[in-house]
């Protein structure tokens, strides 16, 4: 097969795999139909924050609409409980979910305390609506959006009906005489963060009986005395999980709907399970046209730059040239000739468990004593591998006659014109990437566009994590990836074997980490890290062969990762975040 006719191959799957994007964008933003969605208003708090919040209403409703409040967890934001509010809107219901300070788009530090501050405020603007029944609300908080749900249902007779959702209960008894309201508490099996035991102790000061007398799955009361009570367990999710969990998404809007049994439910349909097929079709697409896409990229750029040097020799006007742009440079090299594959990943493996923990002293100062705590946090994780790597590539650099200046400037060894290019590219497929995942996932399951106050802070966490990166691709692109063919079977070994490493890395520390903490919640971070690995090494992967250098996947792995985490991360320093898991 020629080159021309791959081209058109090539052209031919990208327009497949872009048109199942567009499609499954259009049809993730208008599933279900009948609900209205307005993205990112905003309300001013008593203590004024900016609290930016997402609505969901049923397009046709009669009367006034009794409302539910959703508030997320720690370290989320409020995308994560899309699949909530979207059943209990179509269901007849105007749903809020609200970015507490410190996440999201919200601004201001993360305070447990005045967390209730948010739904205060959110209660007034429903109020303010005037087609609200604002007597008559629900909450539903997942982890510790529990927390200001509790006291708030306590405090307020307007609420209802509460729904925790791996959480906490702290409504008994006495808080519940002469007064209406229901409670149900939603329970992963394998949850991080919160037992079955204390949960069962819970649901028992609340009924005001033994704690042996409460049984999983059961309803206590009736909803006709609006008294019911019951603790729903699922043996098949964890703590992440339970926010996606589409019988707990089932189980939570049936509750709603039995609670305000006056309401008329106009769609008894379930989408959580249409959604998730759509998502699957939408980041297929969109992923599979992301990578078909960087070759073409590669040459318009390499292209531009070739055509307007060629114009400017033409019109007879030559370029003005310092040393730096008429000199070609020696590429910058590793001599690694009497290295294999076997003993390059055995000494990836024990430079990097050996050396992370050197590494993490190095960096701690960056998770304690500056804000967007989970940003710090990764980073010093990613950084104690790069630590062992960099230690790995400096003795490499010794038998090679570099310096350990030459590890961190070696790869900018290239003329101003292609420096720029590199960047240039990096910049454009940053972009792509991160357009393509802020419409899938970002608006749909986990947002990934931080506040406007944490942006001011993300420079420092780039320039370091953009030199973990570097360091992370000389080994990973310009050692272990140049030991094979340029093909596309050999590009997916190298990316697994990559990606293992650090899987392996990660894994062992971050379990480490929850042994000494004495609980498993940090392991849901494998979540979010396998699937940025693979996507990242991939893209930085196929740039490299295209490029012959590691800026341009550098630069995208920096941008899409730094983002992710910055947007995550609660706004408050290092230390009150280990302060705050520690009670």
């Amino acid at each position: 097969m020629n080159r021309e006719q791959l081209d058109i191959k090539r052209i031919i799957l990208a327009s497949i795999f872009l048109s199942f994007f567009i499609l499954g964008t259009y049809l993730i933003f208008t599933t279900p139909s009948n609900v209205k969605i307005v993205y990112n208003r905003t309300v001013q708090t008593k203590d004024k924050e900016q609290i930016s919040f997402d609505t969901f209403q049923p397009k046709e409703h009669e009367k006034r609409m009794k409302a539910v409040i959703i508030g997320h967890g720690i370290m989320v934001n409020k995308e994560m409980l899309k699949d909530f509010a979207l059943e209990i809107a179509a269901s007849g219901y105007f749903v809020v979910t609200v970015d507490f300070r410190g996440h999201g788009l919200s601004t201001g530090e993360l305070k447990m305390g005045r967390l209730i501050n948010e739904i205060k405020a959110i209660k007034n603007y429903l109020k303010d609506r005037g087609d609200i029944d604002y007597h008559n609300l629900g909450y539903i908080g997942y982890s510790m959006g529990g927390r200001p749900g509790n006291k708030i249902v306590k405090e307020d007779g307007d609420f209802k009906c509460f729904i925790g959702i791996g959480t906490s209960l702290d409504i008994d008894y006495e808080d519940s005489l002469n007064r209406d309201l229901t409670v149900l508490m939603i329970l992963g099996k394998y949850d991080q963060a919160f037992d079955l035991k204390h949960r069962k102790e819970e649901i028992a000061d609340r009924l005001d009986i033994d704690t042996d007398d409460v049984h999983i799955n059961k309803l206590y009361g009736n909803f006709e005395d609006k008294n019911a009570t019951k603790l729903f367990l699922d043996d098949n999710s964890d703590h992440f999980t339970t926010a996606y969990d589409q019988d707990f998404v089932r189980e939570a809007r049936d509750w709603i709907i039995n609670t305000f049994r006056d309401v008329d439910p106009p769609d008894y349909n379930f989408y959580a399970n249409l959604r998730a097929l759509i998502l699957i079709m939408q980041l297929v697409g969109g992923i599979g046209f992301f990578f078909l896409i960087i070759d073409p990229i590669s040459k318009i750029v390499s292209n531009l730059n070739t055509n307007f040097i060629r114009k400017k020799e033409s019109a007879k006007d030559p370029i003005p040239k310092s040393k730096t742009d008429a000199e070609v440079k020696t590429p910058f090299k590793f001599n690694t000739e009497n290295e294999t594959i076997k003993s390059l990943s055995l000494k990836t493996l024990f430079y990097s468990m050996q050396l992370a923990i050197p590494g993490y002293f190095i960096s701690i100062c960056i998770f304690l004593f500056l804000p967007l705590s989970m940003a710090g946090f990764t980073i010093v994780l990613l950084f104690g591998q790069a630590y062992g790597i960099f230690i790995m590539l400096w003795r490499i650099a010794k038998k090679s006659n570099l310096k350990i200046k030459d590890i961190f400037l070696g790869p900018f060894k290239m003329s101003r014109d292609n420096l720029l290019r590199q960047i240039l590219l990096g910049t454009i497929i940053s972009i792509v990437l991160y357009v393509i995942i802020y419409l899938s996932i970002g608006l749909n399951y986990l947002g990934i566009v931080p506040a406007l106050h944490k942006v001011l802070w993300i420079p420092i966490y780039f320039a370091i994590a953009f030199i973990i990166f570097l360091v992370y691709n000389e080994l990973f692109h310009m050692i272990i990836l140049e030991k094979f063919k340029n093909d596309l079977k050999n590009l997916v070994k190298v990316v697994l074997l990559i990606v293992g490493f650090q899987l392996v890395y990660t894994i062992t520390y971050i379990l480490l980490l929850c042994f000494l903490l004495g609980s498993f919640f940090f392991a849901i971070i494998l979540y979010i890290a396998i699937p940025l690995y693979v996507v990242c090494n991939f893209a930085s992967a196929l740039l490299y062969q295209k490029t012959k250098s590691i800026i341009a996947g550098t630069l995208v792995s920096t941008v899409v990762t730094i983002l992710l985490v910055a947007t995550l991360s609660p706004f408050m320093l290092g230390i009150e975040m280990m302060t705050v898991f520690a009670h």
